[in-house]
């Protein structure tokens, strides 16, 4: 897309069709009657060039969670929302976000008309403004292997995944910078490590666990390049146990093991190296 055009782009617009249904028109101004959007997004027609909707704008027929909620796409079609999450939420996916460079802002109608708790991803160009302003530019080389960014308003972590792998990791935003998203993507591309660390805190290890260290409240400090996934788990009054699976460049595997081990300090923990297996983080 040429720059003057992403320049002037327009912010998509959001219609309500249950709540407010008066919002949407036709191109003369005057609305349209119930009879012709009531069910308009079941039968799957294309919209019909006298309504007043543009390329990204957002039209909802849900209740409560958008599940109901379609993208307006360029040749008039309508796009469901793809729920990443597949909770009900929204997800305005890079079809509609490729060719602005600051997708919050052309979202922002949208966002805050189905609500920010209700809006799972918002998936941006590595150009994005927002990405540049809190992170830093993205390299030529996570550029060429068409890296993905994911950022979640919600909680604001920006979710980095390397395409037909499941390397993916969340970066915080106002704790984390490009370069850690760099010492991350370099180290997802050299030969994998993994080790799983299970727990069984129970009598005065658990006491010492939650009432003392207090490390249900705490996280892993581990090196830039690895990441942890929790596997089962059971909490109770009186006890925990359960497992996490730890990943990353086999180059940084003792460092890994040295940080979980200063983590559970005196605790009694059992860790386990195990062949590599890629774990996606969400």
């Amino acid at each position: 897309m040429a720059l003057q055009t992403i320049i002037n782009e327009r912010t998509a617009r959001y219609f309500d069709l249950v709540k407010e249904p008066e919002t949407l028109k036709r191109t003369n101004g005057i609305p349209l009657a119930e009879s012709e959007y009531k069910d308009f997004h079941v039968n799957g027609a294309v919209v019909p060039a006298d309504w007043d909707v543009s390329f990204g704008d957002v039209l909802n027929w849900s209740k409560g969670r958008p599940t109901e909620a379609y993208f307006v796409m360029a040749d008039r079609t309508l796009l469901k929302n793809p729920d990443r999450s597949g909770s009900g939420y929204l997800t305005i996916p890079f079809v509609v976000t490729k060719d602005t460079r600051n997708a919050l802002l052309k979202y922002e109608y949208v966002i805050n008309g189905i609500g920010k708790d209700y809006v799972s991803t918002v998936e941006m160009h590595p150009d994005d403004t927002f990405i540049q302003k809190n992170w830093g530019a993205v390299p030529a080389e996570m550029h060429s292997r068409n890296v993905e960014f994911i950022y979640d308003p919600l909680e604001e972590f920006l979710y980095v995944h390397i395409p037909h792998t499941s390397k993916r990791k969340e970066f915080k935003l106002g704790s984390t910078t490009m370069k850690d998203i760099e010492t991350w993507f370099h180290g997802a591309l050299e030969d994998q490590a993994s080790f799983l660390v299970k727990y069984d805190f129970t009598g005065p290890q658990y006491q010492k666990y939650r009432d003392v260290y207090r490390l249900h409240e705490e996280t892993f400090a581990l090196p830039k390049t690895w990441s942890a996934a929790p596997g089962t788990i059971d909490i109770g009054s009186d006890h925990t146990r359960g497992e996490w699976v730890f990943y990353g460049d086999r180059k940084h595997l003792n460092d890994a093991k040295k940080h979980v081990q200063e983590f559970y300090k005196d605790l009694n923990v059992t860790i386990i190296d195990e062949p590599h297996k890629v774990v996606s983080v969400v």
